[in-house]
């Protein structure tokens, strides 16, 4: 496993690799006294969590590498050329990830388990040329704001897209641009901002997976030719009986697309809390709440073209609570990482440090999921993300003078995050939840019925 991390680490910080990039991306043109590696590594001593000052990079270069460098000079490196660098080192490492995951599982039904989100953070009102901000009710708005969209492979822990784009960008746009990555077999889980009618037919026709919450505005029929359904009249019915879940097929929207609902009730405090927000929603803007959204507020309803032979409904809306897992992710970026915290600089600077803020965050990513699948298998116990971010970043000063200083003890380094985090960094358990290990151990199973 050590000799893994090793290898990710060696290939994507290999001198020869980071050279054949700079010059790429035009980084490096001429022979500099900052080579790319040098500034890589003061990239990442000036990104390891709170943004550092040109000051403070300049004293960093003189004490590693005994270079007497102005801040001017280090400001210079900034550019649209940097920005090309750092761009061309995240896309490597997607590029570039090795598949690990534990076999055999019962996803093995799905060729990929992808799950996306956005995060969206405000920054310096200088750059809202670059990224468009935001206004929202109660007075929230920003002239400028990132807004990074985010997905990755659940069962090998593999990135499939870190894309910056200005806050007012929507999540349909960029899925619509991207729908060519999505291949047959692949299971999609997203909130509904990233589905229309027309998109969910696109994954039919590519025989692709995917579960989601029901959009509200949505007619559903039991068959093409009945009338809507009354979630009134199937409220009435369900309780009657004594359901609290139905798992049936219907015909969704005006294109009558046959999908898989699973109805389930919630408790009437969760129904009335809903009904509540609509209303306070609705007195903003003139309106009323309509009978539909209060019938529909008493259901949690899913669609998926999962056959029920493959997954039950438990498993599927165990599945879908995996999606909860990427706004860890985002906790994380911005508690530990400080993703969001870059100061006011010029626009270059400002790119170049999100880029490979990511990629840190990125080559932490890579240990921590190919350590989680190898010490589940081992232990059967799940590692915490947020716990081993954490740790990673108390032994950021050792890693980064490993990589770059001194490449014998990268192992000796390796080893040591690797014990660290093999002991007291687990998931705790909470009662009355099902949380993430619950979740994990359905999908690494034997049986997913």
């Amino acid at each position: 496993m050590v000799e893994n991390f090793k290898t990710t680490f060696s290939h994507l910080i290999d001198n020869s690799k980071l050279v054949k990039l700079a010059r790429e991306s035009k980084f490096l043109v001429r022979k500099s006294k900052i080579t790319p590696a040098m500034f890589l590594d003061m990239m990442f001593y000036g990104i390891g969590c709170d943004s550092k000052s040109l000051r403070l990079m300049t004293f960093h270069a003189q004490q590693k590498h005994f270079m007497g460098l102005s801040k001017q000079a280090i400001d210079n490196r900034f550019s649209k050329a940097s920005t090309s660098f750092a761009k061309a080192l995240l896309k490597e490492a997607l590029s570039t990830q090795v598949r690990t995951m534990i076999e055999p599982t019962v996803l093995d039904l799905f060729r990929t388990v992808r799950i996306k989100d956005s995060t969206t953070f405000g920054i310096d009102a200088s750059l809202s040329d670059l990224f468009e901000g935001y206004r929202k009710g109660g007075g929230r708005s920003s002239k400028a704001a990132v807004s990074i969209q985010f997905e990755y492979d659940l069962k090998t822990g593999n990135v499939f897209d870190i894309d910056l784009q200005s806050a007012v960008s929507s999540d349909i746009t960029d899925v619509i641009s991207k729908k060519d990555d999505i291949k047959e077999g692949d299971l999609i889980i997203r909130d509904l901002g990233y589905y229309s009618a027309k998109m969910i037919q696109d994954y039919i026709n590519k025989e692709a997976f995917f579960i989601s919450k029901l959009n509200p505005n949505l007619a559903v029929r039991n068959s093409p030719e009945e009338d809507k359904i009354d979630f009134r009249d199937l409220y009435d019915q369900m309780t009657a009986r004594g359901l609290s879940r139905l798992d049936k097929v219907v015909y969704i929207g005006k294109g009558k697309q046959q999908v898989r609902l699973i109805t389930e009730l919630v408790p009437e405090s969760i129904c009335q809390q809903r009904v509540r927000r609509r209303n306070q929603e609705n007195k903003v803007s003139g309106c009323n709440t309509s009978d539909e959204f209060k019938a529909r507020a008493h259901f949690n309803l899913y669609i998926c073209n999962i056959e029920v032979a493959d997954c039950s409904s438990d498993s599927i809306l165990k599945l879908y609570r995996m999606r909860w897992q990427i706004e860890l992710m985002f906790k994380i970026w911005k508690s530990i990482m400080h993703i969001d915290l870059i100061p006011k600089m010029k626009r270059e600077r400002f790119l170049t440090t999100l880029y490979l803020k990511l990629f840190w965050v990125f080559l932490n990513w890579q240990l921590i999921a190919d350590l989680r699948n190898h010490l589940y298998k081992t232990t059967n116990k799940m590692l915490s993300p947020f716990k081993c971010f954490t740790t990673i970043k108390e032994m950021g000063e050792q890693l980064r003078n490993a990589i770059f200083k001194n490449k014998q003890k990268l192992r000796e380094i390796l080893w040591k995050i690797f014990e660290n985090l093999s002991h007291g960094n687990w998931v705790e358990k909470r009662k009355e939840r099902c949380n993430f290990v619950e979740i994990f151990d359905l999908i690494f199973c034997r049986s997913i019925n």
